[in-house]
């Protein structure tokens, strides 16, 4: 199964250009192509999709006025003529950013990034023996229990540590360091957050509470929290 995508863009040139491209992927399920923002929002509130092609530059509505509207955030490939939007790609957090005119190689090279996110993101539920961490301090290493960790906090150049009783602090990147984790319990809800999911009191909205902290949980990684906890109703 490929990953099911739209298409908007206010430009039929270019949305027939990407169509093209599309079909000769095999790994992308092409589920419709929308040159109106708003039918595309309609749509996007009645299915479920896993990647979208999105130009920022439109008439109705933008881009980044259309990802403001959307509950939950599937992967986004920005498109768009204007490389000025590049720093809002960042803040979006989405998996690329193509410049028009867009050429083929670069297109699948694109769609290669979102097939490999993609397969990490799956990765999460996979079964790990990871049972404790080694942090190095003062010289020595010491030891955390994947159990006593509550979650971890991205604050500046440095990450905290917080476990039942003590907060720890090492100097990593929070991406980095979910990399190194590779743990299916430990979850990245937020750019600036990672928690232990076997630690949440509930979730509300876009948040979710661990031991009176009230944590958010950004648009683009709420699809992948939902799809891993067990809702019953």
């Amino acid at each position: 199964m490929g990953l099911k995508t739209i298409i908007v863009d206010d430009d039929q040139v270019a949305t027939k250009s990407m169509e093209r491209l599309c079909g000769k992927k095999e790994q992308i399920d092409l589920q419709g192509s929308f040159n109106n923002p708003i039918e595309a929002i309609k749509f996007l509130g009645q299915n479920e999709i896993d990647l979208l092609l999105l130009d920022i530059e439109m008439p109705e509505l933008t881009g980044l006025e259309l990802l403001d509207q959307l509950s939950v955030m599937p992967q986004v490939i920005f498109t768009t003529s204007n490389k000025e939007y590049a720093y809002d790609a960042f803040e979006y957090d989405v998996t690329d950013f193509l410049k028009k005119p867009i050429t083929q190689e670069r297109f699948f090279k694109s769609i290669d990034k979102a097939i490999d996110r993609d397969e990490n993101l799956k990765d999460v539920a996979k079964n790990s023996n990871l049972k404790e961490i080694y942090i190095r301090t003062d010289g020595k290493l010491i030891r955390i229990a994947i159990d006593d960790i509550l979650y971890f906090e991205n604050v500046g150049d440095y990450v905290k540590i917080i476990t039942q009783d003590k907060v720890h602090v090492i100097n990593i990147a929070l991406k980095h360091l979910h990399v190194k984790l590779n743990h299916p319990r430990l979850l990245k809800v937020h750019r600036s957050y990672i928690v232990n999911m076997d630690k949440i009191k509930d979730i509300q909205e876009n948040t979710l509470l661990i031991n009176k902290k009230v944590i958010p949980i950004s648009r683009a990684h709420k699809s992948i929290v939902m799809n891993t906890i067990n809702i019953i109703n």
